[in-house]
């Protein structure tokens, strides 16, 4: 009926829906100097999101896939242990290691040093995708663990 509560709601979502909400949005609501204001691809959302990479690793894990990958593009950072879907999420020279299972997929470094602190942690199943990915680096297996 009109003039009921339930008119006004569905009103009031529908205009939320296509105001595009957010913390953030460049002209008169403005991130801090050390983040940056990202959208999502349909501008349904945005958000600050820390430039500085400590906090963003730990902040990234939290956003959902679809605005994380807008946020590695962004501010051309990696998010460490949460789940790459492709080369484009991975950035400054990372590489996206795909388990062929599916099981599990993640940003990793092919430095030798780099992928040898970090193989020890790795599943065999995931370790094979790694090798995959970085062909140069030794097997990661026993005989790297505790390589400095």
């Amino acid at each position: 009926a009109a003039g009921s509560g339930e008119e006004c709601t569905l009103s009031a979502l529908q205009l939320r829906a296509h105001a595009g909400e957010g913390e953030c949005d460049n002209t008169t609501k403005l991130c801090p100097a050390s983040s940056k204001c990202v959208s999502k691809l349909d501008d349904t959302w945005s958000q600050c999101v820390p430039t500085k990479h400590s906090e963003f690793r730990s902040a990234c894990v939290k956003y959902p896939s679809d605005f994380r990958l807008q946020a590695i593009k962004a501010v051309n950072l990696n998010c460490e242990d949460s789940r790459c879907e492709g080369p484009e999420w991975c950035v400054r020279g990372y590489r996206c290691a795909q388990q062929a299972d599916g099981g599990w997929a993640q940003c990793i470094s092919c430095n030798k040093k780099t992928f040898a602190a970090n193989c020890y942690s790795w599943k065999d199943s995931f370790k094979v995708a790694a090798q995959s990915v970085c062909p140069k680096n030794p097997k990661c297996g026993q005989s790297t663990w505790g390589v400095q």
